[in-house]
């Protein structure tokens, strides 16, 4: 133990004149005033008054004041060192590369305690950084005796998403053994703070660190911390369009982890379950509207986010199925002879397919339009698709008997006929009674063909097509020829999408290419393009666009970022120029993940003496007890000499009322629990429930931890929403059981309805009764019937049924913008929540006996996971497909609900039409 004040214990001589002067004054004596001698005669001493104080009384003032002295001279136990006598200078080798990031703060503690005796011993502390700073040099060496600059350094430290680079720091150790052995150094002590993975460059590391041994007299230490943080998140593509994910690391107890999908605003796409201990690939069982939307992986533990780059999977265009859309006329889906038939065929294995009218898909987001013959014969429609191929989409035209036909073909204005090239009227008839041809075969695919690669099939000929008009610049325009040499396939730039031409049909009327596999092969290149890879230059060089920190976080590219090869990107190994991230064009942008690109995690081989965290402990600073003690000790003094002078019982009286007034504040019974929150699903407060304090809504407990905790955060964000820009002051909401807790306190109760969701008569009746005297039941089937879910109707439908068996439903009508719920608040017209266009049921208008409040509400908009709010204030699920603003929706939604559940249907009065009529005119 040291005293940082030495000075202070000179107040110890201050004690014995503190004995004597304690010892010398004895008690006041006790005035009374008596009547008379007589009186006098008869009193007897209760208690015998001493000249001086009793020796324990003298003793503990003594104590206090020593302990008050020994508080003010700041003594310090010294905690455990690597060295009993630090008697050397010290080295500290940190890795700083992505490894170190679960445990940094610890390293960070770590090397501040090995530093702290150094710099009391006088002795140098030299740091060094093994992974390089973002322009790609290594950190000088650096060395200090002063505790404060080596306290600013350690603050100032962060570590990087690229490995370490244990080469150079091997050669800056190298300098080290060099000094040590010519003299000009003395001996240093060495203990590296690993983060225990494997590198390339280990091997030149080991070999400095013989030659340190061999100079050095030192100690040479290697910290490990535990490695089961340290793991390694992959995806990929499977068969079928499938994303799996799978997660390595080093042999660690199995323990329950998941992958959370995340959009690019970070908003919650799904979370699946992993099974560390199986190691068995996780299946992302996405819808396609959401595959299409995920932009991450995120693996965590049930408790929070695992941090660091290799805990998190980026997502590029190449990791989704592209949306497609498909114009066909009539009969689109005859099989054989449907226009639609064979490429919507072909599409299911490259994309995502939609159907519909030519108004209703470009609304959507679409990677390419393909139009089959006679689908764009309209001038609005084809203007429509020219203004959204100038914005950058493609269209795929395949030809036909309307096309050969069409008199404006032959026309110059691609904008107006929407062909990359003019066409000569009618049709090229190739074998056949009344031809002397014979049908054609396709010719190699051209260097600068998108088709350039495929396999041509024998078995493909083509027996009917459009011609081109010869021009000068045909040839540029051609990407698939025939083999005497006729185009097949011709595109040309319009604005900054492309028109694409096949002179076949999409059927196999005209050529067998449907009934091969040529066509998926070259639609599916086509839809590639299609995301602005038409420069051949890009897919050489994939230029650094936004990197991936160690919080997870994309950020700009560190100076060092160079460009990454596409034909070897497979071979590139992260570093500190190519660190994990996105890489090329904003619209064909690659990804580059630690875990695609680092080699199986392996242990490093120990440097030196094995040694843990459990090996140091810190210094303590014994002040605050010391003078806590002696404060305590002065007060039992106060005390002990209110009662030798006979005022204890006053001051107890007066301490006694001082605490009554301060815990009367803190009542339960009249103010809320501190550690309630938005976390907890009490339902009672103290004896009384606190429902019946405040106004809160409940959600029935589902069983499943994911969606109750959606439920939740769903009702608090609305809670907050509706407390924020009403009248309303609402409360937290609670997790009910119907049939076991009282819900006669909830105007409202959400039902998440799950496919396990069981009948259950003490349930029903109990629903029954909360319904009956005006509560209100809103049952939401989570999205089930949307592109949002995989669930199947059936499944739902049955579960619905299960859960409404028993319950007092009456007639049902969908909701629409002229019932109460549509003005309670809000004006609105459709009630959106995670998902939006779906109906909205609710009983039907003319009931009397609940004052005409439907008791009952059923959706499937997914209204909890649109209302959620998580711990940070921040909405952590996606809302899909209208972001922001369809979440604004939902929540003025869920407050014209919350205030008809808590007024009823006074909006509905008559007086109040024309006010309505008015502000919805406006």
């Amino acid at each position: 133990m040291i005293f940082l004040t030495p000075l202070a214990l000179i107040g110890l001589l201050a004690l014995p004149a503190l004995y004597w002067l304690v010892k010398a004054t004895p008690p006041p004596p006790k005035e009374q005033a008596y009547p008379s001698l007589q009186i006098l005669r008869r009193l007897r001493p209760g208690r015998a008054d001493t000249a001086r104080s009793p020796l324990w009384l003298l003793m503990l003032r003594l104590i206090a004041v020593a302990l008050l002295i020994f508080g003010l001279a700041q003594p310090i136990w010294l905690g455990r060192d690597l060295s009993d006598a630090p008697s050397k200078d010290l080295v500290l080798v940190l890795d700083n590369g992505w490894a170190s990031v679960p445990h940094w703060q610890d390293r960070l503690r770590a090397a501040r305690q090995l530093a702290e005796r150094r710099f009391r011993a006088g002795h140098e502390v030299t740091l060094l950084l093994t992974a390089p700073d973002p322009d790609g040099s290594m950190a000088a060496p650096f060395t200090t005796t002063d505790r404060p600059r080596f306290e600013e350094r350690l603050l100032a430290l962060t570590p990087h998403s690229w490995p370490a680079d244990r080469a150079q720091s091997a050669r800056q150790l190298a300098q080290f053994a060099v000094a040590t052995g010519n003299g000009s150094q003395p001996p240093h002590d060495v203990v590296f703070l690993s983060d225990g993975v494997a590198t390339a460059t280990d091997i030149v590391l080991a070999k400095s660190v013989q030659e340190l041994k061999a100079h050095a007299s030192g100690a040479i230490s290697d910290m490990r911390w535990p490695d089961c943080d340290t793991l390694l998140l992959t995806a990929k593509n499977e068969e079928g369009g499938h994303l799996s994910a799978a997660v390595s690391g080093f042999p660690c107890p199995s323990r329950p982890l998941r992958i959370r999908v995340r959009d690019e605003k970070g908003g919650t796409l799904g979370i699946f379950p992993l099974d560390e201990k199986s190691q068995k690939p996780t299946d992302i069982a996405l819808p396609p509207l959401l595959r299409n939307r995920a932009a991450r992986l995120a693996l965590e533990s049930d408790t929070a986010p695992l941090p660091g780059p290799s805990s998190l999977f980026l997502l590029d265009s190449g990791d989704r199925r592209h949306p497609v859309g498909l114009l066909t006329p009539g009969a689109e889906d005859t099989p054989l002879t449907g226009q639609g038939f064979f490429l919507a065929q072909a599409i299911k294995g490259v994309g995502e397919l939609h159907r519909g009218p030519a108004p209703a898909l470009l609304k959507q987001k679409l990677s390419v339009l393909i139009a089959t013959d006679g689908t764009l014969g309209d001038d609005d429609t084809r203007n429509r698709v020219a203004d959204w191929v100038r914005h950058g989409g493609v269209l795929i035209r395949f030809a036909g008997p309307n096309l050969a036909a069409d008199a404006q073909a032959a026309s110059q204005d691609s904008s107006k006929t929407l062909l990359p090239v003019p066409l000569m009227s009618g049709m090229r008839q190739l074998g056949g009674p009344m031809s002397w041809g014979k049908p054609q075969l396709l010719s190699a695919f051209a260097e600068h063909s998108p088709f350039e690669g495929l396999d041509l099939s024998k078995e493909v000929t083509v027996t009917r097509q459009v011609l081109a008009q010869p021009t000068t610049d045909l040839g540029a325009h051609v990407w698939a020829r025939l083999s005497d040499g006729t185009p097949l396939v011709t595109a040309a730039p319009l604005g900054q999408g492309e028109l694409v031409l096949f002179h076949v049909t999409g059927t196999a009327d005209w050529s067998s290419l449907p009934l091969s596999g040529l066509l998926p092969a070259m639609l599916e290149r086509l839809i590639e393009r299609s995301l602005g890879q038409q420069d051949q230059t890009v897919l050489r060089q994939l230029t650094p666009f936004t990197m991936l920190d160690t919080q997870g976080a994309l950020v700009p590219p560190p100076e060092a970022a160079r460009p990454l090869a596409v034909d070897k990107l497979a071979l590139t190994h992260p570093d500190v120029q190519h660190p994990p991230g996105y890489y090329g064009p904003r619209l064909s942008r690659r990804a580059f993940n630690l875990g695609d690109h680092l080699p199986p995690l392996q242990a490093e081989a120990l440097l030196g003496d094995a040694v843990t965290p459990q090996h140091l402990s810190s210094d303590r600073t014994l002040a605050p007890f010391l003078l806590a003690a002696a404060l305590f000790l002065l007060l039992a003094d106060f005390l002990i000499a209110l009662w030798l002078r006979g005022l204890f019982g006053r001051a107890t009286l007066i301490l006694c009322v001082l605490v009554g007034a301060t815990g009367l504040s803190g009542s339960p019974a009249l103010a809320q629990d501190e550690d309630e929150g938005p976390g907890l699903t009490s339902v009672t407060h103290g004896s009384v429930p606190g429902a019946a304090l405040e106004t809160r809504l409940g959600y029935i407990l589902s069983g499943h931890d994911d969606i109750d905790q959606a439920s939740r955060e769903g009702l608090q964000g609305l809670s907050n929403y509706a407390s924020d820009r009403s009248s309303a002051m609402m409360g937290h909401p609670d997790g009910v059981t119907p049939g076991k807790d009282d819900l006669a306190f909830y105007p409202l109760l959400y039902w998440p309805i799950t496919d396990d969701v069981q009948e259950d008569p003490k349930r029903s009746a109990a629903l029954n009764s909360f319904m009956a005297h005006g509560g209100i039941l809103m049952l939401d089937t989570q999205g089930v019937g949307s592109e949002l879910s995989t669930q199947d109707d059936r499944q739902t439908r049955s579960a619905l049924k299960r859960a409404t068996s028993g319950l007092v439903v009456p007639p049902l009508s969908k909701l629409d913008d002229h019932h109460v719920l549509a003005h309670s608040f809000y004006l609105l017209h459709d009630f959106p929540g995670r998902v939006q266009g779906l109906p909205v049921w609710v009983a039907r208008s003319g009931d009397d006996s609940n004052d005409d409040v439907s008791p009952i509400i059923i959706g499937a908009g997914d209204w909890a996971h649109a209302w959620a709010v998580d711990a940070q204030g921040n909405a952590p699920y996606a809302v899909i497909p209208g972001g922001d603003e369809q979440r604004t929706q939902a929540y003025r939604f869920g407050v014209n609900l919350l205030l008809y559940a808590l007024t009823g249907n006074y909006k509905a009065d008559q007086m109040r039409v024309p006010e309505l009529l008015k502000r919805m005119a406006q």
